[in-house]
């Protein structure tokens, strides 16, 4: 209780937090820490004590936004005790009031493919669902943890990239330090759960290996000795992805160098990168912020970054006089040459039903109280901040 508390007094005195728990993990980590003299809330992914940290797809910013360990959440109490007018600046982003429209979807689709069928190569087109929801997004943020015990599970805030909320399963990268050993995998390939007994088809088995190559290319050039285990399933949700447990032993000079040449990997950008890079700021009508960026903590020493997936932009609004969050919901797939203009837009529905379903449904909620998530309406909706 006592962190649902702290959360809530930082959403609405805009201080730096987040609540996380690991893979695994049942309990989950409360940290908040002040921003600096500038307003910024930074983070390092290699240094001294714990962080949590997030960034932008494909982001060259200087640094990385983020919290430190500053204050759990009973220093957080004790400290507006002492200081109860404290109130910082919020974020100067909005989510989108409006969703990604199909016709947008369904052109930057055709346009995409139509230089894959050419050329080859993959490119992941997202979209993003625009909603509103009246639920205190602490109890959202409970419910769809529950839903995804072995997936990275966080609610944060931070000056820069504003209130981000998410559940992903897909690790880039576990470092433990002196162990010479890092841990990643290449988590492409995506279909329903529950089907079983019916082999893979060539579409996703392609974009699975271009993964696994990318991954594997990077770590041996950076002299690391790299071993694949077979191929597995991994189930998120109301889908199944193919994953490749990978190895890599060796001298680590930087661990931050390797998730620099790693991120982002073709299974959020595409191959070749840097096209498939230029083709999604063309042919998306929406900046995917956080989404397919990265994000992460360092724990005892251990880092352990994220793809950030499964995840939504949020703010608190009011529209028609009752208040509640806007949400973006982002989703998206890898389109190969062969892809299916209807079974890829199911896809992203596909992912995005868990995280839609406890906006509808969260666990505060008695059965028929809640009103549920709504399309938002642009010329009624006004942000709090």
């Amino acid at each position: 209780m006592l962190q649902a508390e702290g959360a809530g007094e930082c959403l609405r005195r805009n201080i730096p937090f987040v609540i996380y728990a690991l893979p695994g993990d049942e309990e989950c980590r409360f940290m908040a820490s002040l921003p600096d003299a500038g307003g910024e809330s930074h983070a390092r992914m290699e240094g001294e004590g714990d962080c949590f940290f997030i960034s932008r797809f494909a982001s060259d910013e200087p640094y990385m936004a983020g919290v430190t360990d500053e204050m759990d959440e009973e220093a957080l109490v004790d400290f507006l005790a002492e200081h109860p007018d404290t109130m910082y600046d919020g974020c100067d982003e909005r989510p989108y009031l409006t969703s990604t429209r199909r016709v947008s979807y369904d052109e930057a689709f055709h346009m995409m493919t139509r230089r894959l069928k050419k050329d080859g190569g993959k490119v992941v087109l997202s979209r993003h669902e625009a909603l509103f929801g009246t639920a205190d997004i602490i109890d959202t943020a409970r419910s769809y943890f529950s839903l995804s015990p072995n997936t990275l599970r966080y609610l944060c805030f931070t000056p820069e990239n504003g209130v981000w909320l998410g559940a992903t399963p897909e690790l880039l990268l576990e470092a433990v330090p002196g162990s010479g050993e890092l841990h990643t995998m290449a988590l492409a390939g995506t279909r329903p759960a529950g089907v079983s007994g019916v082999e893979w088809d060539d579409k996703n088995m392609l974009e699975h290996e271009v993964v696994v190559r990318f991954i594997t290319d990077v770590l041996r050039s950076h002299d690391l000795e790299v071993t694949t285990d077979p191929i597995t399933e991994l189930e998120a949700g109301i889908v199944t992805h193919l994953c490749t447990p990978i190895t890599a032993r060796g001298e680590i000079k930087s661990a931050g160098r390797i998730i620099n040449d790693l991120n982002p990997t073709p299974a959020v950008a595409g191959w070749p990168r840097q096209l498939a890079i230029a083709e999604i700021d063309a042919y998306e009508t929406h900046q995917r912020r956080c989404y397919s960026g990265i994000t992460g903590v360092r724990q005892g020493g251990v880092l352990m970054v994220f793809v950030n997936l499964r995840c939504a932009f949020a703010a608190q609004a009011r529209i028609d006089e009752v208040t509640g969050w806007v949400y973006n919901l982002y989703a998206g797939g890898g389109l190969m040459p062969d892809s299916v203009l209807d079974e890829e837009w199911a896809e992203t529905e596909r992912k995005l039903a868990a995280l839609y379903a406890c906006i509808e449904s969260p666990v505060t909620s008695s059965p028929g109280t809640s009103p549920g998530p709504v399309t938002v309406n642009p010329t009624e909706a006004r942000f709090l901040y």
